[in-house]
């Protein structure tokens, strides 16, 4: 029996407007991006190299809405010191209404 390797997951809090305007249909925003501190980057290490999972939380009192989205490359920004953090496609939603860009229950 072969076996199955999951995808690395990186879980981030972001706020309400960017969670909005990343899932928004179309797509506002593409691009997350952190400071380059040594908590992102080892963070970031953990990880490995793109292609892996981003799970973006908004809040933290459940029902939490979240989704998961594929990220597909990391560029460092040492212009601007930080990590600029590009978002594919969208795996999964929940707790979240795309079209109303509101919570769900």
């Amino acid at each position: 029996m072969a076996k199955r390797y999951s995808t690395p997951t990186l879980v981030i809090n972001i706020k309400r407007e960017f969670f909005a305007a990343i899932l928004a249909v179309p797509k506002r925003k593409s691009i997350e991006y952190r400071d380059m501190s040594k908590y992102w980057i080892t963070r970031l290490e953990r990880v490995g190299k793109p292609p892996f999972n981003l799970r973006l939380l908004n809040g933290m009192t459940p029902p939490v809405p979240e989704a998961t989205m594929r990220v597909t490359k990391v560029v460092k920004n040492k212009r601007a010191n930080r990590f600029e953090i590009h978002l594919g496609e969208v795996l999964k939603v929940k707790y979240w209404n795309r079209k109303k860009e509101c919570p769900t229950k």
